[in-house]
């Protein structure tokens, strides 16, 4: 038995490092990603170090015009953020969607789906505050809240 604890214990060590590990190499590319932005976005962004407001307004009208063509052209496409936008919420709109399965809606667009026991009958309130926390591993998510217990969350994206 505690032959095989320690097995278990090296095992789980083992994954925390290589996780840890893994995010460590990941870092220089992100950081390596914000340096590669659309030149025209870095021209607007660009505008935003000019102190004179004069300079700055004249900065942002020329920058503007490229940018709005390019979107216009689908050259640009701006993308939504695939996660979460807060890891609280206010239950906006609730409902069931299978035997052990409900979908919430939080007031500020974020939609989940939960899995949870077959015991449950009703989704969370209209009203409730439900907190999230994400797990290290694989990204999964846990929401629970007054009147709701501890379930399986999976973020489906964000409403309109």
């Amino acid at each position: 038995m505690l032959i095989f604890r320690l097995k278990e214990e090296r095992a789980v060590s083992k994954l925390v490092t290589t996780t840890i590990a893994i995010a460590l190499l990941a870092l220089p590319s992100m950081a390596a990603a914000k340096d590669k932005l659309e030149p025209r976005v870095q021209s607007l962004l660009a505008c935003e170090s000019i102190s004179s407001g004069e300079a700055r307004l004249q900065c942002y009208d020329r920058s503007i015009v490229p940018f709005k063509q390019a979107l216009s052209h689908g050259n640009v496409v701006l993308k939504e953020n695939k996660g979460p936008r807060a890891l609280e919420g206010l239950v906006k709109a609730s409902g069931k969607s299978g035997e052990k399965r409900f979908w919430v809606v939080f007031e500020n667009g974020d939609r989940w789906e939960l899995s949870t026991q077959p015991d449950r009958r009703a989704p969370p309130r209209v009203g409730t505050t439900l907190t999230l926390r994400k797990t290290m591993i694989f990204g999964n998510y846990w929401m629970k809240g007054p009147g709701w217990r501890e379930s399986e969350a999976t973020f489906l994206g964000h409403g309109s």
